[in-house]
């Protein structure tokens, strides 16, 4: 009797070291957000050459959000904090018709709310620590109001830096000239992403990181999420699967001495 109470102590004991490294690894602690907008254009070009489907609706003229992802120094920060706080349409539902224009699911081969909910889910759940995004709708009403600060798709018209199939432009040179439209402090600058496909570069990102206070801040790491796709939640039994998927890179850093594409929005 008393070498069954040892083996079910020994059995308790082990499961709350289990548990505790379990909390550990979940952990929502975080430095800063990384905050990202995508141009529709190129996740079109990447979806394409993989033989994934990508749609752009007319109501999409510019860059969109990607994502709002609390980060930590020069690693990627938490990802799936709460996974039993599921994404719920609902919540958000005064956002929906921004949230179609300005942070639009472009992959036709998922259900509209897929983006979202998998956004909320990886990124949403460890922001909650923070008041200005402390549930789902005060995280999606944040990222929509960082778009709406930083309208880079104003920024880059202001410096001659438009759409269009038949031109490249010099990474270097946008670089210098948004950085005092986006910042005033000095030294804080943003970073620009790139899809490269048949050895060309595509100008696909534009990253700025903010202050859990959400005062621009300067990046301490590379991108967060560099993929162009998303995996649907609903397809996945575990998410711990999704997280891997975050080990295969589209994007690089645009290199400051190359130039790059800019295509056209087509509609199809």
């Amino acid at each position: 009797m008393i070498f069954l109470k040892i083996c079910i102590l020994v059995v308790t004991l082990s499961l709350a070291v289990l548990q505790l490294a379990h909390c550990k690894k979940k952990s929502n602690k975080f430095d800063f957000f990384t905050f990202t907008q995508d141009w529709p254009m190129v996740i079109c070009v990447k979806d394409r050459s993989t033989g994934e489907k990508c749609h752009i609706s007319r109501n999409v003229t510019g860059w969109t959000i990607h994502g709002l992802w609390p980060s930590v120094g020069s690693s990627k920060g938490p990802a799936f904090c709460n996974n039993s706080s599921k994404f719920n349409e609902s919540a958000i539902e005064k956002l929906l018709p921004a949230l179609d224009v300005y942070w639009p699911n472009l992959h036709s081969d998922t259900v509209r709310d897929d983006f979202w909910a998998y956004e909320w889910s990886k990124h949403g759940t460890c922001a909650k620590l923070v008041k200005e995004t402390r549930n789902e709708y005060l995280y999606f009403k944040k990222a929509l109001d960082l778009f709406q600060m930083i309208n880079f798709t104003g920024i880059l018209t202001d410096i001659g830096v438009i759409p269009d199939d038949n031109k490249l432009y010099d990474v270097l040179d946008i670089l210098n000239k948004i950085t005092p439209r986006l910042s005033k402090v000095k030294g804080i600058k943003p970073r620009l992403s790139c899809y490269k496909y048949k050895e060309q570069f595509y100008l696909t990102s534009v990253i700025i990181c903010f202050t859990k206070q959400f005062e621009m801040t300067s990046c301490l790491q590379k991108p967060r999420d560099n993929r162009l796709y998303f995996q649907s939640l609903k397809d996945k039994k575990q998410i711990e699967k999704v997280e891997n998927l975050a080990n295969n890179d589209d994007l690089i850093d645009c290199p400051h001495d190359h130039l790059v594409k800019y295509p056209t929005i087509r509609y199809h």
